[in-house]
């Protein structure tokens, strides 16, 4: 996949995508309201029927309290809408489709985790049970492969893996496995538990939990049980101040949204409301720790429908909505709220969007971000202090 373009600098008197707007406007309230509006103006002339919900959603937001699910999918209705005038908004265009197609471009990975690793493979190594593939298996699979960019090998086992598997399912009238499925299954299967392979999402699923012992540790000294090590494959060298952390790559990211489980459909959403038995009671685990929520209503799995489509910027919008609520409308539009009066915002949108834009934005569209949540800040600190005197002399 070819590089996306270089983003060229801006000034104040560049142009935005949007026409008769630059990115002086982002400074002028008046201006963030009329670009507000013109969002508002598109939204309702594409699909006139979201845009009744939505605006009968901002004008009584309480109204679909009761109503989870439809509050879900009246937020991920409208992400699209989001996510098509910030990228015209900032002009790019080309890195959002070049995002979008490289996501899908990993979409083999995870339907092979799951269709083949998961179902085949992983039931070979249950209970601690030692799988070894053979010579022949390794030529086989070696086969499947050839022909393959080989600068990706997993992605290319995952493709010869998924190729098998249409195979299979075109020939009704065979139940019989195909010796090239049988030996791609062990060649996994061995490969599992491959410190060799760590790096692989395709083998990386759930450790499982003994509450007695999180941590795994080593006791080097028998005379001293306190004294406790990590394992050392898991060892990082610190480097100073440095994380030691590599940090999640693009397709580690994609691996955990996968392996989230999309409930907000079902009104099933334990991350936020959290884990309750049949008696609707709050689930306890073996430590004694109640399962509860997370009581800021992250709309976790809106989130990652939408980006596990390749839609960053509407997944961003859905993190947006989910701390801001439906007063944020124009800021889902534009990455920021826009107001007709002279106010402060009141939602600290720009912190969470400027670092989250920078793979698309050109780097004065951040700042200009950045800028408006300080001179928001600084004129919320100059009202305090006015405040705070007001109230000394009245006293």
């Amino acid at each position: 996949m070819d590089s996306p373009p270089t983003l060229t600098r801006a000034d104040a008197t560049t142009p935005l995508g949007v026409p008769g707007y630059t990115f002086a406007d982002l400074h002028d309230p008046e201006r963030l309201a009329s670009l507000y509006e013109r969002f508002c103006e598109e939204v309702a002339a594409a699909d006139a029927a979201l845009w009744r919900d939505w605006d009968a959603h901002r004008a009584a937001p309480d109204a679909l309290a009761g109503s989870p699910v439809a509050l879900s999918n009246l937020l991920v209705a409208m992400a699209p809408h989001v996510s098509r005038f910030v990228t015209r908004l900032f002009q790019v265009g080309s890195r959002a489709d070049a995002l979008a197609s490289a996501t899908r471009d990993q979409d083999d990975l995870f339907r092979f985790k799951v269709d083949f690793v998961r179902r085949r493979a992983l039931p070979l190594v249950k209970s601690g049970a030692h799988v070894a593939s053979s010579a022949e298996d390794d030529a086989v699979v070696a086969r499947l492969t050839a022909g393959m960019p080989h600068e990706d090998p997993e992605l290319a086992i995952a493709r010869a893996g998924c190729a098998l598997l249409d195979a299979e399912a075109s020939n009704l009238k065979s139940q019989i496995p195909t010796p090239e499925i049988e030996s791609l299954k062990k060649w996994c299967a061995a490969r599992l538990h491959d410190r060799a392979y760590r790096s692989w999402v395709i083998f990386r699923f759930p450790e499982t939990l003994d509450y007695w012992r999180l941590v795994d540790v080593q006791r080097p000294d028998a005379r001293l049980p306190e004294a406790m090590i990590g394992p050392d494959e898991r060892l990082r060298r610190r480097d100073g101040f440095a994380l030691t952390d590599a940090r999640m790559k693009p397709r580690d990211v994609l691996s955990e949204i996968h392996y989230c489980v999309l409930c907000h459909e079902r009104d099933k959403d334990s991350c936020s409301k959290g884990i309750h038995a049949k008696d609707g009671k709050v689930s306890v685990n073996p430590l004694g720790i109640e399962l509860n929520g997370c009581p800021l209503d992250e709309k976790i799995s809106e989130m990652h429908m939408l980006r596990k489509a390749g839609d960053a910027i509407g997944a961003l919008a859905m993190v947006i909505a989910a701390f801001t609520g439906p007063g944020i409308a124009g800021a889902l539009a534009s990455a920021w709220q826009a107001r007709r009066s002279r106010v402060a915002v009141k939602t600290p949108v720009a912190p969470t969007v400027a670092p989250a834009m920078a793979p698309f934005a050109p780097a004065e569209a951040v700042a200009d971000i950045r800028s408006l949540t300080e001179a928001r800040d600084l004129r919320a600190r100059r009202d305090a202090r006015g405040n705070r005197r007001s109230t000394a002399l009245a006293s």
